[in-house]
């Protein structure tokens, strides 16, 4: 049931209030989150064995064609004698678009994962309880405004890569100096900061846009920069937190590969493995960005005099 409370002192959740509040709106939001996770965990699988299994015969055949033409690389580069690399440029076209549609359905998955994710866990957040049917109205009703925002996040990404690739070219041209070199050292060291606050941006846009109606695209992108306010050194950690989960969980299965089994085997273990747990840090990155958003939202409501809703677990103690 929805409480409403009259607003209190400035939110002020730090890094782990913000994890451990995660956590319990997670745990209230299970019997939503669950299922959704175990659908995502299966189709992701299935999507990964089935890229295998295609693109084994396809791949095997490909490096067939390189160790049977060795100069194939550069006989295409320059357009020399192309018709006895058909065979080659076949299995690559069919590599390309095998890959194009694994990425257009693992997107479509993300979506409707961010989607339900981030609308039952704000509902859960603010005290409510968002059922099945409610939760399949909200993805359908709001699945549009995350893909036009990430589609300009898409845009601004690309534009930040250009300005550093232009930076670092005209550096290096100029780098006859103490000075220039100092700069080069500036704009690497920058590069990871950069990383991690677009990335950290960027969630906060698609919460943004799926809890908002009015914001979407170049609008939910400003009004996260908004919210963030303040609280980008914060936001930008939980992903550098989220990136060495990642990044755990690579190493971990890189060492179930190291040993000797065969091909079958490696697939059958390390498949479910990894998107297991890349899922359920995907769901638990999902929920972390949502609690962020309201705790934000709610810092910012109180300083323009608005009301607002206190999480169920602070409710429970007033």
């Amino acid at each position: 049931m929805e409480k409403n409370l009259t607003p209190q002192s400035q939110s002020s959740l730090g890094f782990f209030g913000i994890i451990r509040e995660s956590l319990k709106t997670t745990s209230r939001n299970g019997k939503l989150l669950l299922p959704t996770l175990l659908l995502v965990f299966l189709a992701s699988s299935q999507l990964d064995f089935a890229q295998k299994y295609i693109l084994a015969p396809v791949a095997k055949d490909f490096v067939f064609q390189l160790a049977k033409h060795p100069n194939m690389v550069h006989d295409l580069t320059y357009n020399i004698d192309q018709t006895t690399y058909v065979g080659a440029l076949d299995d690559v076209r069919e590599i390309l678009l095998v890959k194009l549609l694994i990425l257009v359905i693992s997107s479509v998955i993300s979506l409707v994962f961010l989607v339900a994710t981030v609308s039952s866990s704000s509902e859960a957040y603010t005290a409510k309880v968002l059922s099945r049917k409610d939760m399949f109205l909200k993805i359908k009703a709001s699945w549009k405004r995350p893909l036009v925002t990430s589609f300009y996040m898409i845009l601004l990404t690309f534009g930040i890569i250009s300005l550093y690739l232009i930076s670092i070219g005209v550096t290096s041209i100029l780098a006859v100096n103490s000075w220039a070199v100092v700069f080069f050292g500036a704009i690497t060291l920058s590069i990871p900061v950069c990383y991690f606050y677009v990335a950290a941006l960027w969630m906060v846009s698609v919460v943004v846009s799926v809890l908002e109606e009015d914001f979407v695209g170049v609008k939910a992108i400003g009004r996260a920069a908004e919210l963030m306010k303040g609280k980008k050194l914060q936001a930008s950690l939980m992903m550098v937190l989220f990136a060495m989960f990642y990044g755990v969980v690579h190493m971990m299965a890189n060492c179930v590969t190291s040993h000797n089994l065969s091909q079958s085997t490696r697939m059958a273990i390390t498949i479910p493995f990894t998107n297991g747990l890349f899922s359920l840090l995907k769901l638990f990155m999902f929920v972390v960005f949502t609690v962020f958003y309201h705790e934000r939202k709610t810092s910012h409501d109180e300083k323009e005099g608005k009301g607002f809703y206190l999480p169920i677990a602070a409710a429970d103690q007033a």
